[in-house]
């Protein structure tokens, strides 16, 4: 995946217990309203892009939400 163009990644740590991550395919399907079709956990985020992510507690590395976080009312960047 590094360097292919196919796909990219966003991790979001939030405090010491809550992280979001993606895989997201460089398509035109990949919208916003999908958005939530790509995340993974960090270790497989980790493991798909060989990087490491060491401010990332252990104890949360295998959490995945069932959805992405709510996008504040009045942001305009979604």
């Amino acid at each position: 995946m590094p360097g292919s163009g196919r796909a990219f990644w966003k991790l979001i740590i939030r405090g010491q217990d809550r992280v979001l991550a993606w895989i997201i395919p460089n398509t035109a399907q990949a919208t916003k309203q999908r958005l939530d079709r790509y995340l993974v956990t960090v270790e497989e985020l980790e493991k798909r892009t060989g990087e490491t992510f060491p401010e990332v507690p252990e104890y949360i590395q295998a959490d995945k939400p069932e959805r992405s976080w709510m996008i504040p009312i009045g942001c305009n960047r979604g």
